[in-house]
């Protein structure tokens, strides 16, 4: 082995990316907060934010910052692609601008970085970006051929929204019920993103009888999208029906990112169909969702 691959071997980089939904990601002493930024701008107009950066370790970092595009992927369970910039055709990596393109965060210090988001005046629908800080930790100790140094990459995810121009709507079709020996009730049905924008779905279900009675409820995994996605919302109920007919009434809360954003309570969409369970918990027959 020559003298150039032991150096690049000596050398190790691990990725740290981050995760949805916390409100402060960590990989390995550097944090950001927040790692979402959901704006809704008119517009032509432009809507300035910051974030903070925060170094726990006893060296000082030097962190890069610099826009990519992402993508949520099948099966639609939050998992994401990172893309080139301004390869999407929702990218909004050039309405983004940062005071800082790099800086140094000393040992227990913190770096605020300020941004600037300018909506272009014929924008429509959501666009999104990831804002991506990245450094070379314990890099003071990396020699040319000798010690380790980690490169950690932190992202906020960017979501913004032309006011007045988006659509937030869903289609729900397909509803499957069937029964196996582990679970009586198994629900399915498909779920497709019909607006211009993201949508995580909060799904619920409730069996009613004639009486109004709910005898079984449950609720479906959480499904994650963009503008035309779909995704596959699955559910069951572990416990034996008796033989009857029964009211199936679902609800999809499609607003659920404006109320984490405390930007107000979205819209829902409600379905019902009737079922009928035989003897000993088959499934007669399932009506059209309704």
């Amino acid at each position: 082995m020559n003298n150039t691959m032991k150096n690049i071997i000596a050398v190790f980089f691990v990725s740290a990316l981050c995760l949805i939904g916390v409100a402060n990601v960590e990989a390995a002493s550097l944090r950001i907060n927040p790692t979402k930024v959901r704006m809704i701008v008119p517009q032509g107009q432009s809507q300035s934010g910051s974030i903070e950066v925060e170094n726990s370790s006893e060296e000082s970092v030097t962190v890069k910052v610099y826009l990519e595009d992402w993508k949520y992927t099948a099966p639609q369970d939050g998992s994401k692609a990172f893309l080139p910039p301004d390869s999407t055709k929702n990218s909004c990596v050039n309405w983004v601008t940062t005071s800082l393109s790099d800086f140094v965060v000393p040992s227990y210090g913190r770096q605020i970085l300020n941004f600037t988001v300018r909506v272009p005046q014929d924008a429509k629908g959501a666009h999104y970006a990831v804002l991506f800080f990245e450094s070379l930790m314990g890099s003071a100790n990396v020699k040319e051929t000798a010690n380790l140094g980690m490169l950690v990459r932190i992202g906020a995810l960017f979501y913004i929204e032309p006011a007045g121009t988006i659509n937030r709507e869903a289609q729900i079709t397909n509803l499957s019920v069937t029964s196996t020996k582990d679970a009586p009730l198994n629900i399915s049905l498909d779920f497709k993103n019909s607006g211009n924008t993201d949508i995580t779905t909060a799904s619920s279900f409730n069996i009613m009888d004639d009486a109004g009675m709910i005898l079984a409820r449950g609720g479906f995994a959480e499904a994650y999208t963009f503008a035309g996605d779909s995704a596959k919302l699955t559910g069951s109920w572990k416990k034996p029906l008796p033989k009857g007919k029964y009211h199936l009434v679902i609800t999809v809360d499609i607003g659920k990112v404006l109320e984490e954003a405390q930007l107000g309570r979205g819209p829902a969409i409600t379905k019902e169909a009737e079922i009928s369970i035989g003897e000993n918990g088959k499934i007669i027959s399932v009506g059209e969702l309704l």
